[in-house]
């Protein structure tokens, strides 16, 4: 008991220790000691003296969102364009922190708003990534370039869909995006959206002209976006246009997307189409396993008996051994025809 007493007693010393001693200027900044940051200036700090993580007192009170904190530190003259080793800049800790006092103050500071790290991100693509629209619409406001592209060629609005805040999506659009511009792989915002479920996006866009693809229905299906599928599908797309020899059925029957089954069984897609290996959704449900996904199937009239290349139907998976559930389930089925 005495030793607990006594480690307890010496921890707390200890603290209080540390809480007196005199901190750095980027602790000051962190915790928000504007009364102590002022001081340390005064005494002659470093403020540019980065931290262990290569972080400026700037970088760190623009990411806290310490706005007086950081007009004292220019005033004091803290350098606005320093990066960290990756490029980072102290308006890309604001705008990636959805500060947009502070993204101002350094904006007015001379900070360059359309300068890169070294994965080509500028501070309007990562707040549009976070869904931000504060800090978006200032640096908008202050000539952010939105059709900026990174090292990959993914635009500020391929970032801003992802994100998925419409406001950021209509920002972007309003200050002149570009809603048909292809990133490396040739995917456009449209796909980023359809990937991230974005409703609000997918509807922006299709407002703007974007035309929906196969590609975008897929990346849909196979992230189990049913609402983002339903809005796609009414733009026109057919339920079962391939991607790459695989149906759209078949791409969420896989990843056991029960509600984008449905979506796209509600919008004419054929229960038993059929990939490059014969496969039907019923045989990839029963195969894994899926009940939810082979009830929902079978209910719409699935056909059991189909046999893909190995010549094996669902029937058949569904009776292997340690699948009695699978097994009754299409009992069952075969009972009511």
């Amino acid at each position: 008991m005495l030793s607990s007493f006594l480690g307890v007693a010496l921890a707390t010393i200890a603290l209080l220790g540390i809480q007196d001693a005199a901190p750095s200027l980027a602790d000051a900044v962190l915790y928000g000691r504007a009364s102590v940051v002022q001081t340390l200036i005064a005494g002659g700090a470093n403020v540019n003296q980065r931290d262990a993580t290569g972080m400026t007192p700037l970088m760190i009170a623009a990411a806290q969102g310490e706005t007086a904190i950081a007009r004292k530190l220019i005033a004091a003259g803290a350098d606005v364009a320093a990066t960290t080793e990756d490029g980072t800049t102290a308006l890309m800790c604001a705008a990636s922190s959805n500060r947009g006092e502070a993204v101002r103050l350094l904006i007015a500071s001379g900070a360059d708003v359309n300068a890169k790290n070294s994965g080509g991100m500028t501070a309007l693509m990562v707040a549009a990534f976070g869904g931000y629209a504060d800090p978006v619409r200032a640096l908008l406001e202050h000539r952010a370039d939105p059709n900026a592209k990174n090292n990959q060629g993914r635009t500020v609005l391929m970032a801003g869909v992802t994100g998925a805040d419409g406001a950021v999506v209509q920002a972007l659009l309003g200050a002149g995006a570009d809603v048909r511009a292809a990133d490396a792989g040739g995917m456009v915002a449209m796909t980023y959206a359809a990937a991230s479920g974005a409703t609000d996006a997918i509807e922006a866009l299709l407002e703007r002209g974007a035309k929906p693809s196969g590609g975008d229905l897929m990346a849909a299906a196979t992230e189990c976006h049913a609402p983002a599928l339903r809005l796609l599908l009414a733009s026109g797309l057919k339920p079962n246009e391939a991607v790459d020899g695989k149906p759209p059925l078949l791409a969420a029957a896989s990843e056991r997307c029960v509600d984008a089954v449905t979506v796209l069984l509600d919008n004419g897609a054929d229960v038993n189409v059929r990939d490059g290996d014969g496969r039907t959704a019923l045989i990839i449900a029963a195969a894994g396993g899926m009940l939810d996904v082979a009830r929902v199937l079978l209910q719409r009239g699935a056909d059991m008996d189909v046999a893909d290349q190995l010549e094996r139907s669902a029937w058949m998976y569904a009776s292997m051994a340690n699948r009695e559930e699978m097994a009754a389930l299409f009992k069952e089925a075969r009972a009511r025809k």
